[in-house]
């Protein structure tokens, strides 16, 4: 065995406060194992493997328990041999590469001076040896890319290079900490890919860190489920998807939308959140949240139960839990609530374009522009929800912003209302911000920290007159709320002292606030536990059937925008690509761009696997457009003319847009 956890604690002691950050964890990974941990946000999943590296701050952290690595207690090594482990022997990959890396040093340099503390060689045998490394992990002209700095290469570049680094010194244990997390999907997967193959050749013992279900399907052997500080379930991957003994798992799974779930479906969900590491519940840490939850499980804690050789579930009640093919269960059919919506259209974008201007210099007569947004048509009919999916820089968010005049369009058309919005002024594009309102992706950033929640729905009110009186204007308020789930107490409160949930949902609330026939829904639900995802779908869509609200969805999930929307249109470099049916789009897609998206996705199911259409080369830049089809650098079918010559979005099936020469 090479790493054996035996009773870690990781407490952090902040005054009067002791929070429980990993609470009696025992776990034990095999050499050349792939060992998954999964939770949501807060359950301990980073603090435990940064406590197995020692990199946590000492005080207010105090590490306990036994870490045996190779048949040494890591915990008892004093500073000094810890760093000769760290780096050489285990090795860390980040989240997020950006703080990880120095800016001030090329890639090169950084591997370069990690092989050289860890192996004593030479700057010339330590150069040659990071552009292997870096040819190992598929970085393409890996001599030229070592020169660069990290802000020249591109988040899936930038990630190879820190598992390059994490590489550098041969490791046996490798922790990869939510390593494709911020990633698009189709990056993500060749990250999956590079780890899977590193690991077949390299035989590195690897513990991979997400709160992705998807992703750790297609991973791990064995799985963690982490809660609150504590282990509730472990057990093969296929034993955890097939028969989940924790109503935690079950939960979870249950929480998935799904590319191959029926249209029409409502999302199961866990209600409540995780528990404040400080304050944790007596008895089951779970109870609170648990359908299942009796006196016994309320009073004392059930230890981890062994029900088979590699299968072990910390729950009184798990021989109640359904053993069947969790794909059976992953959602409720709604009988009867097909979408029915108007052929009245609501909305209809023409020809919408928007470059940014780029400041050359002094010495450059060319003006370049950033073009985010090119010639750009849509409808939407009432009480349509319409998809936009794409990779990041695709234009969606640029393009949701545009219709709504948050950011002024380069030419084009906006008709909302049989009105031009592109041409309103002052007073009239007031009134119709009444219909069009917007949700953003980061609630705490887009809400007043300073301000009391009350007082953020109360301000659309305010702004277009909207209340009788006072006590109006309070009922108002309460009765926003409450449509969008929260009690009346949360009025009193400020944004930090609710969930991420709890703040997306004050988010919604002030969108409501003035009866809108119209919300773009912008990355609304991507920064969310996949537990608060599903309550915030279910809101959305429920608010949607309530009120016949229209949402332009935009998100880079293919599986949530599937489940919500009736149409999904692609983006790619600021074009749509292809838009259809979500149904039809999902399950028979048609452009190469599309194919590729939807053959990146996770699926969350071990035995289960779609053929892959990796998309080797980078996204081109908005500023330099490829000439022909804007896709041909990338498409695994391109020809000749594909690069000289632009297919147009044109209709090859009822209500099925496509921009390919061969559909």
């Amino acid at each position: 065995m090479l790493l054996s956890v035996r009773g870690l604690k990781t407490y952090f002691y902040m005054g009067n406060e002791v929070i429980k950050a990993v609470n009696e964890v025992d776990f034990d990974l095999g050499e050349g194992e792939i060992l998954g941990i999964v939770g949501e946000s807060g359950s301990g999943k980073s603090v435990c493997a940064r406590s197995i590296l020692r990199i946590l701050p000492v005080p207010p952290a105090k590490i306990s328990g036994e870490i045996y690595f190779k048949g040494e207690d890591l915990l008892k090594l004093n500073e000094s041999q810890m760093q000769g482990i760290r780096g050489k022997e285990i090795s860390m990959i980040f989240q997020e590469p950006m703080t990880s890396l120095n800016p001030v040093l090329t890639i090169g340099q950084q591997i370069a001076e990690s092989i050289i503390f860890h192996q004593k060689l030479n700057k010339t045998e330590a150069w040659q040896k990071t552009i292997e490394i870096l040819e190992l992990v598929k970085i393409p002209e890996a001599s030229r890319r070592a020169k660069e700095y990290p802000h020249q290469l591109s988040g899936g570049m930038k990630q190879r290079a820190m598992i390059a680094m994490a590489l550098s010194s041969n490791p046996s244990f490798l922790i990869a900490d939510e390593p494709t997390t911020a990633l698009d999907v189709t990056i993500q997967k060749q990250i999956l890919y590079l780890v899977k193959d590193i690991q077949g050749k390299l035989g590195t013992s690897v513990l991979f860190i997400t709160h992705n279900l998807g992703v750790i399907a297609e991973i791990a052997e064995k799985v963690l489920v982490m809660y609150a500080g504590k282990i509730l379930e472990y057990a093969s991957v296929e034993e955890l998807f097939y028969q989940p003994q924790h109503p935690y798992t079950s939960g979870l799974l249950k929480s998935l939308p799904r590319l191959d779930a029926p249209q029409g479906t409502e999302l199961n969900t866990i209600p409540g959140r995780v528990p404040p590491l400080s304050a944790l519940p007596q008895g089951c840490v779970f109870h609170p949240r648990c359908s299942l939850a009796e006196k016994k499980c309320r009073e004392e804690e059930p230890p981890l139960f062994k029900l088979s050789e590699n299968h072990l579930s910390r729950c009184w009640k798990s021989d109640q839990i359904e053993k069947q093919d969790s794909r059976t269960k992953i959602s409720t059919f709604l009988v009867g609530n097909q979408k029915k919506f108007s052929d009245d259209y609501l909305l209809n974008v023409k020809n919408l374009t928007k470059h940014f201007p780029i400041k050359s210099s002094m010495f450059s007569k060319e003006r370049k522009y950033v073009r985010a947004v090119e010639k750009t048509s849509l409808s939407l009919a009432k009480g349509e929800v319409l998809g936009l999916v794409g990779e990041s820089g695709c234009g969606k968010t640029t393009l949701g912003m545009c219709i709504l005049r948050l950011i002024e369009p380069t030419g084009g058309e906006v008709i909302f209302r049989d009105k031009n919005i592109v041409q309103l002024k002052d007073e009239d594009l007031l009134s119709m911000r009444k219909h069009m309102q917007i949700i953003f992706q980061d609630p705490f950033g887009s809400l007043n920290p300073r301000t009391k929640i009350k007082d953020i729905v109360r301000e659309p009110l305010f702004i277009h007159k909207l209340a009788e009186s006072k006590s109006d204007e309070e009922a108002k308020i309460i009765k926003l709320l409450g449509e969008v789930g929260l009690d009346e107490t949360c009025a009193n409160k400020y944004p930090h002292e609710l969930s991420g949930g709890q703040r997306q949902r004050v988010a919604i609330a002030r969108a409501l606030a003035v009866s809108p026939e119209f919300i773009v829904c912008d990355e609304c639900v991507s920064a969310l536990d996949v537990s608060v995802q599903a309550q915030i779908i279910n809101l959305l869509e429920d608010l949607k059937n309530k009120k016949n609200l229209s949402y332009l969805f935009i998100s880079h999930d293919l599986s949530v925008t599937k489940h919500i929307s009736d149409r999904v249109g692609i983006m790619y470099l600021g074009k749509i690509v292809e838009m259809a049916d979500s149904e039809n789009i999902c399950s028979s897609p048609k452009h190469p761009y599309t194919k590729a998206l939807i053959s990146s996705v996770p699926i969350p199911d071990p035995n289960l696997k779609r053929e892959y259409i990796p998309l080797t080369e980078e996204i081109p830049s908005p500023i330099n457009i490829p000439t022909g089809c804007g896709f041909h650098t990338r498409c695994p079918f391109v020809t000749e003319k594909c690069k000289t010559l632009e297919p147009e979005l044109k209709e090859v099936e009822k209500g099925w847009l496509v921009a390919c020469h061969f559909v």
